[in-house]
């Protein structure tokens, strides 16, 4: 009877597993499909804002920078993007102390960011190209650049989702 009730247990266990890796995988799809649509939800206080990305908008600029190794080796790159801070604007989201930002990406990683480190002029963008060349799929469609991230551990590949809480 104990053999019996530990596998049917066991079976269950698998069949529960199996239905949420499913669940998982389609919502990421989803999401993906968008970001090659050049579209990025937004969850704003538990409600979906989609922002469609626009390379023709004036607020998408090159900016040039530096990404440094630990090794002391130094890249000079030039991305092209969007500031995080004018996206949340044209969404109207309006930032605070008290706002919590999260960037979601395709593989689950995910990195908080405060409100200051937003609002802080050119500092944070939303970009999708290196160099004047599209991101490579193992990057983009989006990519998320800190400028004051002097090693670049914060920077975010395939973003494909934001969410802010405003309290």
């Amino acid at each position: 009877m104990k053999k019996n009730f530990k596998t049917i247990i066991s079976v269950i266990a698998v069949l529960l597993i199996a239905v949420l890796v499913v669940i998982n995988r389609n919502s990421v799809k989803k999401q993906e499909e968008m970001a090659d649509k050049m579209q990025l939800s937004f969850i704003v206080n538990d409600g979906e804002k989609i922002y469609y990305y626009d390379e023709t908008s004036a607020d998408y600029i090159n900016f040039d920078t530096q990404m440094k190794r630990k090794n002391g080796d130094v890249f000079d790159k030039t991305y092209s993007g969007i500031e995080m801070a004018v996206i949340l604007k044209d969404i109207s989201v309006t930032l605070s102390q008290n706002t919590d930002i999260h960037i979601v990406c395709a593989d689950n990683y995910e990195i908080r960011l405060s409100a200051d480190e937003i609002l802080e002029k050119g500092n944070i963008y939303l970009i999708t190209k290196e160099n004047g060349n599209k991101l490579a799929e193992t990057d983009g469609p989006f990519m998320l650049v800190i400028n004051n991230d002097e090693f670049s551990t914060r920077w975010a590949k395939n973003v494909v989702q934001v969410k802010v809480n405003e309290k």
